[in-house]
């Protein structure tokens, strides 16, 4: 049959055939043109109303190619996460045909012989039911109920309708709201009920066959196959469909029901029916999920504490084989996405028993604390059953057998793991580095987790048995297998025996003579002293004993040593960045083996190809670097030799090698100092590289390139380099843009500002400067406006120093401009109209009380540097005196918000300064008389020195003394702190005397005339100021 489409896509109407057509040309056609042309021609289908219940008809066809029924129910499955739900979605599946679609669901799996088709339409079902149900389907899990029952002797249907059933049951067991909680709970019991008794009939026809050669065996292994998927829904129903498991009869007769057919089954399992090795496995996730899902439940069934016992007796088993054992494999199965482990059944089961184990000591000494209430009945009957099955199961010589078997055998360094080690070396290393977090998955690393969690609750029992473990290890006939054993015991535990066992006279009189060992397969033993030390040096180690860890870790990395393979070099240098992060790390003890160990970490990062091998090893030069400081300039030549190497190598879409070289170069800057000055023109290439606007390269190391720069100009000294120099423009533009990384760009800007102040104020920069720091004044981030309106002042005070009257001018003139001041007063002038208004109506300034405050620092700022210059400035935009009204009546009202008395005096100083300026100036302030006498005795007062009332607690003629951790930039910084007049004028006698001055300019008669009709409270209390000053004075 060839359903060939020719035409373009949206051009056919949508009916059955146009359908297929379209379906067949999609999913195999071989020209690429006109599978496009099918892909747009379904998606233009999908608005149409009869789209998804055409695709189901196509999909139960049977009589059309496979391929296309295939495409018709995942392009069905793919729709409903886009339409079903969505009521509201333009498009979204209507009533009419959800009724229709769900009436032919159950025959879509069921009449299915394909697997994978019935599979993919069960998930189609299971999608529906977690929407539709109890609420448009209420009836969907009894009807589905009903076929089960009417099914349970046709094995091939019953298939379908069990598959169905699972995914349901999965779907709703992850179910987040109470309502489908509550009605799944509703009808588990009948489901269960019914399953069970399925189970049963089918359980009891394949033992037959097996045990006694009873029936065919086609129909045994069908009824195997269907009794597989039946357990599987009860086990899920048990755990996600009773709140209290224990209490439901019907539970606890399956519970115990599980117990004694698993004894049956693992007597039967063999390599012919692997599938009862399967419902082992369905047995010990029903128990492990019940004792970490419902621990008290898990404890009150019948038998637990027997059953977990017998757990334990398969690990016990399992251990004594463990050493030859294959291990567990995983792996993609074919057609599902999820994991597959592959290996001995025993060792699968023996895993369970840890995990088990595991449970059952969390339960009883760490119970699980629920928000939920539960009344005093419930809680004594949990912590009765927990205490039960603790006093039951974890007798003192159950917890000695269950360490000892650990550490003795489920510890050992494997035949299978050494054969790994030799074919896959980097491969090995990278997957047993990664398998402590796959405790869930692997039997060792889950037998060292369930030790750690014996040790910790059964110290003092285990503590006296450990150490004489321990003492094994200085056995000189003890084998290499059995010290790595125990170097793997000791350094587990070490975080719970430092105070009792003395490891640095372990490390001296042995580990330091197994390190050298050059025997056959001592590379495991290298190996896991490594690791060991790792473990032990947070913990606990001597001063005394760090230089032989430091010799120790050179000889591992040693290339020139055969017997320090690759596997020994990597995990050396991935377990001494442990080593060096440790914080007593001895800089000075380290130096004679520094120049050996990074030119060996240096050498091994270019060696490995393993990308997360790379990415750990530069994890632990960094360290080192940053652990080093000051001493790393004599490497860094070595290091700078490598880095643009391990660069380019990355290729161009190896981002996170790249972040790590950045990384490595931003601790080198730091560590150096202004002595990094001589990298940069290796440096800078790399920046520039990784902030091109709009490159790849940009999106993924962006982050990490603003702060290389930043770090590169905070220990930079003028003069700047001109490659240094020419980055300024793009630190500008990347400010200007406003992103996510602004805090940074901002800080970048604000370094050029103090160190290359000529430069920026240069004619190629003032303007772009002066824009791209305006477009931080309005953030709602209130550091980031900050660090604008520092640099800002920064940028102001520079420029009167470096150019005098003039230089300022040229300033005054851009801030004019391009627009600046235009956005500081436009913002002054809507905060003014807004607090015009009253009421409900009443206009919200564009402004916050804190960014408006900001807005008068630099105003202020401006007027304290050139009061003249201040003036002309706002007289641009109209008559003085009515530019005056609004800016004068914001800016005193502006003194109630500000924050710091720094601020609160440089605006004091700022609006003080115009009683400086002759008429109609000096007018104008005249008649603000009283708000000026108000402010100056508020903010007067509250820069006092508190241990010092009436003297400036801003004035200081001290300078900050320099530290050895001081900038250039710093330096800078700081003496522009020093010389601020906020530090060198006494705001009282300032303030006095640019009121003398004023009486000057205006005449005195006129001056008492307006000073009569100030209000009598606040001249009182400017005059009380004289008073406390003098006293202050005489005091």
């Amino acid at each position: 049959m060839n359903f060939a489409i020719e035409v373009p896509g949206a051009a056919n109407p949508l009916n059955r055939v146009e359908l297929c057509r379209a379906l067949q040309s999609a999913s195999s056609s071989q020209d690429h043109h006109q599978r496009q042309a099918a892909d747009q021609q379904l998606s233009s289908w999908q608005s149409q109303t009869d789209y998804y219940p055409t695709l189901q008809t196509v999909f139960l066809d049977n009589t059309l190619p496979r391929e296309i029924r295939l495409l018709a129910i995942i392009q069905l499955k793919n729709g409903l996460d886009a339409s079903w739900r969505a009521h509201t979605v333009k498009h979204a599946i209507q009533p009419g045909q959800k009724q229709l679609i769900r009436s032919n669901l159950f025959r879509g799996s069921i009449e299915e012989r394909d697997s994978q088709l019935a599979l993919y339409n069960a998930l189609v079902t299971a999608r529906i039911v977690r929407v539709d149900f109890p609420g448009e389907w209420p009836d969907a899990l009894d009807k589905l109920v009903a076929e089960i029952k009417t099914l349970r002797d046709d094995d091939q249907r019953l298939a379908g309708a069990l598959l169905m059933l699972l995914h349901i049951v999965k779907e709703l067991g992850t179910a987040r709201l109470l309502k489908t909680q509550k009605a799944l709970q509703t009808v588990t019991p009948e489901l269960v009920q019914a399953l069970g008794e399925i189970y049963d009939a089918k359980t009891g026809l394949w033992l037959a066959f097996i045990t006694s050669g009873q029936g065919d065996e086609n129909n045994s292994m069908a009824a195997m196959g269907n009794s597989l998927t039946v357990f599987k829904i009860l086990r899920r129903l048990l755990i996600v469909g009773y709140e209290f498991p224990h209490r439901a009869e019907v539970v606890r007769q399956i519970w115990a029901f599980s117990q004694s057919q698993f004894g049956q089954l693992l007597n039967m399992a063999n390599d012919k029916y692997p599938a009862i090795g399967k419902h082992l496995l369905q047995f010990t996730k029903l128990h492990t999920e019940m004792a970490s899902s419902h621990p008290a439940s898990f404890a009150a069934l019948p038998g637990s504490p027997e059953l977990a016992r017998a757990y334990w007796d398969l690990v016990a088993k399992f251990s004594v084989v463990f050493d030859q054992s294959e291990g567990i494999r995983h792996g993609s199965s074919s057609g599902d996405s999820k994991p597959r482990a592959d290996g001995p059944l025993l060792e699968r089961l023996a895993l369970k028993g840890l995990l088990l184990m595991r449970s059952c000591i969390k339960m009883t000494q760490r119970p699980v604390q629920t928000i939920r209430y539960r009344s005093k009945e419930d809680a004594q009957e949990n912590q009765d059953a927990l205490a039960a099955i603790k006093a039951q199961l974890f007798s003192d010589e159950f917890i000695n057998q269950m360490a000892r078997t650990i550490i003795t055998h489920l510890l050992v360094f494997r035949k299978v793991d050494m054969e790994a080690w030799e074919e896959e070396p980097e491969e090995w290393e990278q997957r047993e580095e990664s398998q402590g977090n796959a405790y869930e998955w692997e039997v060792r690393p889950c037998a060292e987790k369930l030790f750690l969690d014996i040790l910790t609750h059964y110290k003092d029992l285990l503590l006296q048995p450990l150490l004489v473990y321990f003492a094994t290890a200085q056995d000189p006939q003890a084998s290499i297998t059995t010290k790595e054993a125990v170097y793997t015991t000791i350094g587990l535990a070490a975080p719970l025996v430092e105070d009792r066992f003395d490891f640095d006279a372990l490390l001296k009189s042995v580990i330091t003579t197994d390190a050298v060992q050059v025997a056959p397969m001592c590379q495991i033993l290298r190996r896991r002293i490594a690791i060991l030390l790792s473990q032990w040096v947070p913990v606990k180690i001597s001063n005394e004993t760090r230089p032989l860890i430091y010799q120790i870790f050179k000889h591992f990395l040693n290339s020139q040593d055969p017997h320090n393979d690759i596997v020994v070099r990597i995990t050396a240098a991935r377990q001494f960045k442990a080593v060096v992060d440790e914080f007593g790390f001895d800089e000075a003890s380290f130096m004679p083996q520094a120049p050996d160990v990074l030119g060996e970490l240096l050498h091994l990062v270019q060696r490995v190809e393993v990308d997360e091998t790379k990415l750990a090893i530069m994890g632990t030069l960094r360290s080192l670097i940053s652990r080093m400081d000051v001493s790393i300039t004599q490497f860094g030549d070595l290091v700078m030799d490598a880095l643009p190497n391990i660069w380019s190598s990355a290729g161009g879409l190896d981002f996170m090698m790249k972040q790590s070289v950045l990384a490595i170069l931003q601790s080198l800057v730091v560590a150096m100092k202004t002595d990094s000055q001589r990298y940069h023109p290796l440096m800078l290439p790399l920046i520039t590289e990784a902030t091109q606007p709009g490159s790849d390269t940009s999106l993924y190391l962006l982050d990490e390139a603003l702060e290389l720069w930043v770090h590169i100009l905070e220990h930079s000294q003028p003069p700047l380099s001109p490659g240094l120099l020419n980055l300024a423009g793009m630190g500008i533009q990347q400010l200007a843009d406003q992103t996510i990384h602004t805090e940074s760009c901002i800080t970048i800007v604000g370094s050029y500002i103090a160190l290359a102040p000529q430069t920026l104020l240069e004619g190629h920069y003032r303007r772009p400067l002066l824009q791209a720091l305006s477009t931080s004044l309005d953030t709602k981030r209130r550091d980031q406006m900050n660090l604008a309106i520092r640099y800002v002042d920064n940028t102001l005070r520079l420029s009167h120093q470096l150019g005098g009257g003039h230089g300022f001018q040229l300033l005054m003139r851009d801030v004019v401009d391009t627009g600046f001041l235009k956005q500081l007063l436009e913002g002054v002038h809507d905060a003014y109209e807004a607090h015009q208004t009253s009421g409900p109506k009443r206009k919200q300034s564009r402004l916050d009380p804190l960014t408006l405050a900001g807005y008068f620092t630099i105003l202020s700022r401006i007027s304290v540097l050139d009061p003249a210059t201040f003036v002309a400035m706002i007289g641009a935009l109209g008559p003085i005196e009515s530019v005056w009204v609004w800016l004068s009546a914001e800016w005193f009202s502006c003194f109630d918000s500000m924050a710091g008395p720094d601020r609160l005096k440089l605006n004091l100083l700022g609006i003080t300064r115009l009683l400086e300026l002759p008429q109609p100036v000096a007018g104008l302030v005249l008649g603000k008389l009283q708000d000026y006498l108000s402010m100056w005795t508020s903010v007067i007062c509250q820069i006092w020195d508190d241990d010092s009332p009436g003297k400036d607690g801003l004035y200081s003629t001290e300078k900050p003394p320099p530290t050895e951790w001081d900038t250039h930039k710093d330096i800078v910084e700081r003496e522009l702190y020093v010389t601020d007049p906020v530090r060198t004028v006494i705001s009282y006698a300032f303030v006095s005397e640019r009121l003398q001055g004023l009486a000057q300019v205006v005449g005195e008669p006129t001056f008492q005339e307006y000073l009569t009709n100030v209000d009598k409270d606040v001249l009182a209390g400017f005059r009380d100021l004289e008073n406390r000053t003098s006293a202050s004075h005489h005091a």
